[in-house]
């Protein structure tokens, strides 16, 4: 499917309310460099949505935006952010979109891959931003687990902006996940928390400065 096509089947799930500011190629330059062929449909996607919510929130896209960093393509990407309670296997990656759940998405060598926050994988998705939106589009169900996400939202409410349905501090990597114990965490907290259990697992030491909250 080609993109304008795309963006007209978008259109009609994007979550109304959230107001982006106008779209800033200053602000996702790393971004589109790391999107390799897909930096132009990328772009031309942020022109129309500079950072929005979809799937009733089950999507989040950052923007190419300069406001606080779980927003903000580059910004969510710094390493001495959240990134770095993961440490080697997310080398590479850049991150333009979140579930709600908390799996995240980003490009490496202009490819899309999905890290699966829950175990820490990473892994290929896509060769493209436009054939990630298809793909994530066409079969939201299995990429944004759209029915565990629906029973949080009966259960808790609208997801927040910044947020993640998350497990709580003393899940660990490999346990089953069950709906009716995950909580709204902020998406920073969220992450930090699943790096750091994921590097224990390993064996690795939880890097300074990072603990569970």
């Amino acid at each position: 499917m080609d993109l304008l096509k795309l963006l007209a089947w978008v259109e009609p799930t994007i979550v109304p309310g959230h107001v982006a500011p106008p779209y800033d190629p200053a602000e996702a330059r790393a971004t589109m460099a790391a999107a390799g062929r897909s930096a132009d449909d990328h772009a031309r996607f942020l022109q129309r949505w500079n950072g929005c919510y979809a799937l009733q929130g089950a999507l989040h896209l950052l923007g190419a935006r300069s406001d606080v960093p779980n927003q903000s393509l580059d910004a969510w990407n710094r390493p001495d952010g959240w990134r770095q309670s993961f440490g080697m296997p997310l080398d590479g990656v850049t991150f333009f979109a979140d579930s709600g759940l908390g799996d995240q998405y980003g490009y490496r060598d202009g490819k899309v891959l999905r890290l699966r926050v829950l175990d820490a994988r990473v892994e290929r998705m896509a060769s493209s931003f436009v054939e990630w939106l298809e793909l994530i589009f066409v079969e939201p169900a299995r990429y944004l687990s759209m029915d565990t996400f629906e029973a949080c939202v009966a259960r808790l409410g609208p997801l927040p902006p910044g947020g993640h349905f998350a497990p709580p501090p003393t899940h660990a990597p490999g346990d089953p996940v069950v709906a009716g114990a995950l909580q709204v965490m902020p998406c920073r907290d969220n992450l930090e928390l699943r790096g750091a259990a994921s590097m224990v697992v390993r064996g690795s030491r939880v890097p300074s400065g990072l603990t569970a909250r």
